[in-house]
């Protein structure tokens, strides 16, 4: 019984392992699908197999019970299910005027409020955490006010790694972005 156990559990983790680097390799890059990938079954790879198995070595003494196989199968699903929640944040959801075309800014409102209602200069104002977090490196979903979606295509980020540009607008921080003709 102990067996089918650790079988499931190694097979939790190993699915955890690869929707990890899957979603690691879907980040916004100018380097394609396989760089990315590469890099980050490396990075995730090694950085869970020597975290796990410092931690799984520390635990044996204290949890004489379980094999140590099992402890790091354990420890490293916890730290995949970590990754998972740093890594995600969902897309910015961004509503401009009908048949705008231009330069998006979005920039760090001074009380820190959230309007992603661009107006007929493209501006719109997000929050502090916005422009310092992750959700501000995934290219958003930008719709017009018509309710009508703006194809992906027409929708260009500037940096060569992550999707906006950072910039001072009007002397404040803003991430930018452009919106291309049909």
């Amino acid at each position: 019984m102990k067996t089918k156990y650790r079988r499931i559990l190694w097979l939790i983790s190993s699915i955890l392992f690869v929707t990890l680097l899957i979603k690691m390799a879907n980040l916004p890059s100018a380097y394609g699908f396989w760089f990315p990938f590469i890099l980050s079954f490396i990075i995730c790879g090694i950085g869970v197999s020597i975290v796990g198995t410092i931690l799984a070595a520390f635990l044996q003494p204290i949890l004489k019970k379980y094999t140590f196989w099992t402890l790091f199968a354990v420890v490293s699903s916890i730290i995949t299910i970590g990754l998972h929640i740093y890594i995600y944040s969902p897309p910015l959801k961004i509503i401009v005027p009908d048949n705008f075309v231009g330069e998006i800014n979005l920039v760090v409102h001074p009380k820190n409020e959230k309007n992603l209602k661009i107006n007929s200069n493209g501006t719109g104002y997000i929050t502090e955490s916005i422009y310092l977090s992750s959700s501000g490196n995934k290219k958003p979903n930008v719709y017009f006010k018509n309710g009508e979606r703006v194809s992906p295509k027409r929708i260009i980020g500037y940096d060569s790694l992550f999707f906006y540009d950072r910039r001072n607008f009007n002397g404040q921080n803003a991430l930018n972005f452009k919106i291309k003709k049909k």
